[in-house]
């Protein structure tokens, strides 16, 4: 959507909204199994690439692969197709993030 943009928010989404906080669940806590492509992209105004991360920590599959493009739209191809590329053993991230726990 657009930056100013105004959409209508019912009770209905709300309160199902607050029936579904997934990432409340912590490490692990979807049974997710199969394999997870996630394409966040970093210009993301609305919401916060943080949440793509806190995301993936909760999906059970070890076979989860989080994108964060750059730039605009040609980063986001790119992305596309090196996530549906990727493989476990394939999978060349720019960044890696190490779980330090």
């Amino acid at each position: 959507g657009k930056l100013n943009e105004v959409y209508p928010i019912s009770s209905s989404l709300i309160e199902d909204g607050r029936e579904n906080l997934v990432l409340r669940g912590g490490k692990n806590s979807l049974d997710i199994l199969c394999p997870v492509r996630l394409i966040h992209n970093l210009e993301d105004k609305e919401v916060p690439a943080e949440t793509s991360v806190r995301l993936a920590e909760c999906i059970s599959s070890p076979d989860v692969v989080v994108n964060m493009p750059k730039f605009g739209t040609l980063g986001v191809s790119e992305s596309i197709d090196q996530c549906f590329s990727a493989t476990p053993d394939t999978y060349n991230p720019r960044y890696e993030i190490v779980d330090e726990n």
